[in-house]
């Protein structure tokens, strides 16, 4: 009988629980049910045919986007010289505010929504505001970039790409099935949703701050100890 090593278990129950984060921090942050009501009213002049071209389009580039920022994300951060605690302090204050936005039911998704209705010309609108913000705005660039930082071999990362994918490919059908979801949350359904989802933003929007300053005060205090 094969038996696992204990460090090769524990390998695999971390790669796990960080494939589980990462779902849970995209899918808080993305939020794909409750941007539904967006998506209908900004594609509901349009032929069904059009409204997939807009839908696939936007999921795509959104996704895109993200696996992008992952990849190279830590390239940036070096040209930059951004520290990854500082980025989690920021991005923590970010998907804060975020949270509070939706909690108080005016997302900033709303703002983007009366611009994209400005015009209906379908690659653009798929482009701007439905693939960004909406779907992969500054909160969810911010989290990829910070659990990217996390992601400390290929196996990690793997799952960090697999997460995304799963995602959008989630928001893809929230797209092709957004009346019957409709009916069946309605609006109010839609928001409390949302708002249900604004407390796990918070959560994780507090985990990051914490972890932040925590690993700024300990490099500090490790600068303290090299000067003496």
């Amino acid at each position: 009988m094969f038996i696992l090593p204990s460090t090769g278990v524990i390998n695999i129950l971390s790669d796990i629980s960080y494939f589980f984060t990462c779902i849970a921090t995209l899918f808080a942050i993305i939020d794909p049910i409750g941007n539904i009501p967006f998506f209908i009213a900004l594609t509901e002049d349009l032929s069904e045919e059009l409204r997939e071209r807009v839908s696939k389009r936007a999921t795509v580039i959104a996704a895109g986007l993200l696996i992008v920022v992952v990849i190279s994300g830590g390239a940036v951060l070096k040209f930059f010289g951004v520290s990854v605690d500082s980025l989690r302090i920021a991005g923590g204050i970010l998907l804060f505010m975020v949270a509070i936005d939706m909690l108080k039911g005016t997302p900033s998704s709303e703002k983007y929504f009366k611009k994209g209705m400005q015009h209906k010309d379908v690659d653009s609108l798929a482009v701007f505001p439905i693939a960004l913000p909406i779907y992969s705005g500054p909160g969810a660039i911010t989290a990829a970039i910070v659990l990217a930082s996390e992601a400390k071999d290929f196996i990690k990362m793997g799952f960090l790409i697999l997460s995304i994918i799963l995602i959008y490919i989630l928001v893809r059908l929230t797209h092709i099935f957004s009346e019957e979801i409709t009916k069946i949350l309605g609006r109010s359904g839609a928001d409390i949703f949302a708002r249900v989802m604004a407390i796990f933003l918070a959560g994780i929007a507090a985990e990051y701050i914490s972890q932040g300053i925590f690993g700024e005060i300990t490099k500090f205090m490790k600068n303290i100890k090299m000067i003496r």
